[in-house]
């Protein structure tokens, strides 16, 4: 316990740091290379404004125990919101949901689709999202395609970094 509150204490630090740091800068002078996942310990180091430069001196165990927590946390789930597109307990329903989820990837390829077999209904939900007011933004962008949608609770996965 007292180990995860000195690496929640200096990665906060470390953030603020940066915040401040950027906030005093115009502009940076190089920018950061596309990626999908960035942490802050590589963020920080590259980051360079006007010839300012934020150091990070630290032990590398920090950054191992970061890892092995987003590593650790990365299959839980938490309560939220998703798009049902699909429900069906006929007899062609487990076709359909192959290829009404295939459909969904070309259309929405950043959009996780999961499909599930429940309660004698087959069933399509879409998304990850936190708070309804999300998944509504996202349910009002496909209704045209799929006009029987509608939002359900779920157990979601966390969005990955």
């Amino acid at each position: 316990m007292k180990m995860q509150r000195i690496l929640f204490l200096t990665i906060l630090l470390a953030g603020c740091s940066f915040v401040l740091q950027a906030q005093e800068q115009e502009q940076p002078t190089d920018s950061i290379p596309p990626a999908p996942y960035i942490d802050l310990f590589t963020l920080l180091s590259m980051h360079n404004y006007d010839g300012h430069a934020v150091n990070l001196h630290q032990s590398p165990l920090i950054k191992q125990l970061v890892d092995q927590h987003i590593l650790r946390n990365s299959t839980k789930k938490t309560s939220g919101f998703r798009v049902r597109i699909f429900f069906d307990n006929a007899q062609t329903a487990r076709q359909r949901i192959v290829e009404i989820e295939a459909r969904f990837k070309e259309l929405y390829p950043d959009v996780p689709a999961y499909s599930s077999y429940e309660d004698l209904y087959f069933k399509v939900t879409v998304g990850d999202f936190r708070t309804r007011t999300d998944a509504m933004r996202f349910f009002n962008s496909i209704r045209r395609h799929y006009p029987g949608a509608f939002i359900v609770r779920e157990n979601i996965n966390f969005p990955s970094l």
